[in-house]
């Protein structure tokens, strides 16, 4: 050390503290002195020093006295104690009361050869002491755990943060290995390399999976560095973990809702173009059966032809429910009611045993109503038993191999399915797969089996559309894929819970408090069809039809001269315009709504200006949600959808131009 220290000296013999001084100036150090303690506190109580050389016998206060005093007081200096020879009782009370050191002063001054290296000494001792007292109060505030080891791995000390993280205290880590976290999820390869790199005097970075004193999992980033001594030697490791725990479960549900949205973008893109193809395939199959004279063997093909792409129309459907959130038709529904309903269509049509666990009515909310649309709710429901009832097969299949006793019967707690409602609140975000669950009021629909559970990789994927573990042809992939949406549909949340070996359970959240406004329909959406097979001997009218897929535009004009209809084609929007201003008249307009060239939303605005009373019918082959509100609630405008049958457009134009000819129930 050779920077001048400021230095304080309480003395009261003039000729003492006139050596003392000169000694200590000598050395470089400047030094304020006092005859008094009173004048002593004082000056140390503003003062800043380096070090504090304190008399102990003087005439007001001893300097032991004025060392507690300063304690006390939390005057933040170091004490050197000057003692008289022979105070051997009272430097060992001084330097259990905090003293830096003791200098015996003896009647000839010989301590002062030495004093300014006690000095030095003692300033060191205090800086390093600090030091260390920062060091530790670092490690302690950290919010990251902290361990430090020897060689061998004994835990020699752990701050408060890993405590927290691991559920264990101090005394139950210090002396054990840090193995006493481990996963068992890693193989020995891995730390095999992280204790090479280690040794070879490396710190190594990475992550892994520890297990908490509860048993619980948790993701730690991790950085064990070695610790080395003056010389250069390998002495301990200093291992700083953080749990990121939370951070990897947004950082995947970031990545799931990004996948999700891509993957929903590509599905919806899928299904409205093979809407359009369906429209036409199922068309002409239907076209060709109205044909004379055929063989029954070519009338069965179109038999064939016309109910797969029905069963296709099915799945564009799902996948629409998925890559957009549907407009539901939500009404008030008990749901204890309609639970029991779903358990008893679950066991008649699909002979699935379902356990119901419903709260008790006699509770605060005896009827359990929510708006919901009840179709698209059981849909949900039903193919989440079917995922559960397949999920227990497969277990019983997998433990009847390993056993190689196919014949026996599995006990009922491994076949069971339950459905159970109940009343949740979270005062905080709950983290949950794939997505976390806002705080709110939620009625809980949970669907939870014992079956064979699923690992993290294919959890992951669960509700990807497509994604499937069953065999090829055993399983379309949406099953989950629809329930998400329809979750979504009514602003609620999915969740998931599963392990392999311990079943799965599928939690739907449903707002029970924020009210859920239902989206109006586009006119003529959700009423019901009459299923009329034959055309109606009403008059018949002149229809303009634009679509701009050759087969689907075929397909129209045929079912429609079959009705008795005049009809004039188009293929653009242009052109259609073009038609009317030569005043061609017309009783309707049939369009699809995203034609190429002039979407369905601009050409149906510029027809409302210039023909404000036409009736419009509208093919969709997405979902009605991708209409804009003020038309949805236009008078004249209804719709349907693609693929549609021959009689649905006999119906759907029969409701455009002359509504009030049907006898339809205005609720439905």
């Amino acid at each position: 050390m050779s920077e001048p220290l400021n230095l304080f000296l309480l003395e009261d013999v003039e000729d003492v503290a006139r050596s003392i001084r000169a000694a200590l100036e000598r050395a470089g150090h400047r030094v304020t002195r006092c005859r008094t303690s009173a004048d002593a506190l004082i000056v140390l109580g503003h003062g800043a020093f380096d070090l504090a050389l304190l008399k102990h016998r003087i005439l007001d206060l001893t300097g032991l006295d004025l060392l507690h005093t300063i304690s006390r007081e939390h005057i933040s200096v170091p004490v050197l104690l000057l003692t008289a020879p022979g105070d051997e009782e009272v430097a060992l009370n001084a330097l259990r009361a905090g003293a830096l050191d003791c200098v015996e002063v003896d009647p000839g001054q010989h301590f002062l050869n030495e004093l300014a290296k006690r000095v030095l000494e003692c300033v060191e001792k205090h800086r390093l002491g600090e030091l260390n007292c920062l060091l530790i109060q670092a490690l302690e505030s950290a919010s990251d755990g902290i361990m430090i080891t020897d060689l061998q791995g004994s835990i020699l000390h752990v701050n408060s943060a890993l405590e927290e993280v691991t559920g264990y205290r101090r005394e139950e880590l210090l002396g054990r290995s840090p193995r006493v976290l481990k996963s068992d999820r890693h193989p020995a390869e891995f730390y095999r390399q992280m204790w090479q790199t280690l040794l070879g005097r490396t710190s190594w970075r990475g992550e892994l999976l520890n297990r908490r004193k509860d048993g619980s999992l948790y993701e730690a980033s991790m950085t064990i560095s070695p610790i080395f001594d003056q010389h250069g030697s390998l002495t301990h490791f200093v291992g700083i973990q953080r749990d990121v725990t939370a951070h990897k479960q947004l950082q995947r549900q970031l990545l799931q809702a990004q996948k999700m949205q891509s993957v929903g973008t590509l599905a919806g893109g899928i299904a409205h173009e093979f809407n359009n193809l369906l429209a036409g395939i199922g068309g002409y199959a239907a076209l060709g059966l109205l044909e004379a004279n055929l063989s029954e063997e070519l009338r069965d093909v179109l038999r064939n032809i016309a109910s797969l792409s029905e069963r296709a129309a099915g799945l564009t459907r799902q996948l629409l429910a998925f890559a957009r959130t549907p407009v539901l038709t939500r009404r008030p529904t008990a749901l204890d009611v309609f639970l029991r309903d779903t358990v008893q269509f679950l066991r008649q049509s699909l002979r699935i045993e379902v356990a119901l666990n419903l709260p008790d009515s006699s509770a605060s909310n005896p009827t359990w109503t929510l708006e919901v649309d009840a179709n698209q709710l059981q849909q949900a429901l039903v193919n989440l038993a079917i995922n559960s009832r397949d999920a227990i097969r497969e277990k019983q299949e997998r433990r009847a191999a390993r056993t190689g006793d196919g014949q026996k019967q599995a006990s009922p707690e491994d076949c069971t399915i339950t459905f159970r409602l109940r009343e949740v609140h979270f005062a905080e975000m709950m983290p949950a797969f794939p997505h976390n669950v806002p705080a709110g009021e939620y009625l809980l629909l949970e669907v939870e089996d014992t079956g064979c559970g699923m690992p993290p990789e294919v959890l992951s994927q669960a509700i990807d559309p497509f994604f499937t573990t069953k065999e090829v042809g055993q399983g379309t992939g949406l099953g989950l894929a629809v329930v998400f949406g329809v979750v979504q549909g009514h602003q609620g949340y999915l969740t998931i819970r599963s392990a392999p070996g311990e079943g799965t359970c599928t939690s739907l959240y449903l707002p029970c408090r924020s009210p859920l406004v239902a989206a109006p329909l586009p006119n003529g959406e959700g009423k019901l069809a009459r299923l009329d097979l034959e055309p109606d001997p009403a008059p018949h009218y002149h229809i303009l039809v634009l679509d701009d897929e050759e087969a689907v535009l075929d397909v129209i004009r045929r079912f429609l001269q079959l009705a008795g209809h005049r009809v004039t084609a188009a293929s653009s929007g242009a052109q259609a315009l073009e038609l009317l201003s030569k005043n061609v008249a017309v009783d309707l307009v049939i369009l699809d709504w995203t034609v190429s060239g002039d979407q369905g939303t601009t050409l149906i605005r510029r027809l409302r200006e210039r023909f404000p009373t036409l009736p419009i019918l509208t093919c969709l082959s997405g979902e009605p949600g991708e209409f804009p509100r003020d038309l949805r609630l236009e008078p004249s405008l209804t719709t349907i959808r693609k693929p549609f049958r021959m009689h649905e457009l006999w119906f759907a134009v029969r409701q455009a131009i002359a509504p009030d000819r049907l006898a339809v129930d205005s609720e439905l």
